[in-house]
């Protein structure tokens, strides 16, 4: 069987045949995650005429890039949601410069800003001359991938294709699933979240394993949850923080922002979003999602009174923290000596790895995981 017979294989095919090797030498890279950095990844080894297959555990792909539609009117993401740059960005990680691809984007500069401190709630409208960001203006990070990278990568991805180990098998790396599949393939990119390789979920042989793979140990990967909550009638400013004003512009990984969510999206709903994460152990991402989304209605009603209950239509959590195959939010503090592509550095020529953490200076973005991916790519396509 060769390698393009075997990629057109089903998932179902995939998942229950017997250990599967190719009858035809070919080169091929398998990639271990579909999420950004795993999309990009076989989108541009694609672009070369690589043979690619994306594993996938979950059932579906995005990773940390999730859409929530029919709550509202406009969709929503309950992953990554700002753009962390400019525009361009969108047609730099595929690889065309600057180019407009006709995406809408708002320019995200909240107008009117209050602070919840020691049971008071302050405004500080002078925040909007300092803070500003660019988001999707009628689409979502999803969305952005669903247009313009699943059309070539889709087919190439296999889902609930759980890795356990990666090794060597001769000249060629085996890649064995948890139901005791197995995958040959000529090079692997490794681009699942940093929690999965802290846990030792993927296993690797003596002769792939990264050097310095301990000191992944030292890296926090944060906690992390969104929600969105659907009002009657608005009652909160265009950015809520709890906490004081200093805190706001602090130098840290932490943040528990609650923010309008429709802001300058078309659409007329009332729809407040919270954005939490943490270095530290979040009570909140203990709690299943009623009790979560509870918690929140709680602490609303006693910054803003009766009007929360009174207009409360309803919310939706997304407790990253709990999300089987993510288990937390994004890197955050390096506590370790090396720097992370130190780290997780190539292996033999063979193994590879990128992701949101190897984003260097654009490190827990979904662009910063595309450029790692590009250079993974790149490192692959060496002559």
């Amino acid at each position: 069987m060769d390698r393009r017979t075997f990629v057109g294989l089903s998932a179902a095919t995939l998942l229950c045949a017997p250990t599967l090797v190719r009858a035809q030498r070919r080169r091929h890279v398998t990639i271990i995650g579909a999420g950004s950095a795993g999309l990009m990844a076989a989108y541009h080894l694609t672009q070369a005429g690589v043979d690619v297959l994306v594993l996938e555990a979950a059932a579906d792909w995005g990773g940390r890039i999730k859409r929530l539609t029919g709550f509202s009117d406009v969709p929503l993401d309950l992953g990554a949601e700002w753009i962390h740059d400019d525009p361009g960005v969108l047609g730099r990680i595929l690889g065309k410069g600057d180019t407009d691809l006709g995406v809408k984007t708002i320019n995200y500069q909240p107008q009117t800003y209050q602070f919840w401190d020691q049971g008071r709630l302050r405004n500080f409208d002078a925040l909007r001359h300092t803070y500003r960001e660019v988001k999707f203006y009628d689409t979502t990070w999803y969305g952005f991938f669903e247009s313009f990278v699943l059309p070539s990568v889709g087919s190439k991805i296999r889902y609930n294709a759980q890795i356990t180990r990666i090794e060597t098998q001769g000249t060629e790396v085996s890649i064995r699933l948890n139901n005791g599949v197995s995958v040959t393939t000529d090079q692997v990119i490794v681009t699942v979240p940093l929690s999965v390789l802290q846990k030792g979920h993927i296993s690797f042989s003596q002769d792939l394993r990264p050097r310095n793979l301990s000191d992944i140990q030292d890296i926090t990967f944060g906690g992390g949850f969104k929600a969105f909550l659907k009002f009657k009638e608005r009652f909160y400013p265009d950015m809520l923080y709890d906490g004081p004003r200093s805190g706001f512009l602090e130098d840290t990984w932490s943040e528990k922002l609650y923010f309008d969510a429709a802001f300058r999206k078309p659409t007329q709903d009332n729809i407040l979003g919270l954005f939490t994460v943490s270095e530290d152990p979040l009570r909140r991402t203990t709690l299943g999602d009623q009790a979560l989304l509870a918690d929140i209605l709680t602490e609303l009603t006693g910054i803003f009174g009766p009007v929360v209950t009174r207009s409360f239509q309803h919310g939706v959590v997304q407790n990253w923290s709990q999300s089987p195959h993510i288990m937390g939010a994004y890197s955050m503090t390096n506590d370790s000596a090396r720097d992370i592509p130190d780290i997780l550095a190539p292996v033999a020529g063979k193994l590879f790895f990128a992701g949101e953490a190897l984003g260097q200076a654009d490190r827990s973005t979904v662009h910063g995981a595309a450029f790692s991916a590009r250079s993974a790519a790149d490192q692959i396509l060496m002559p």
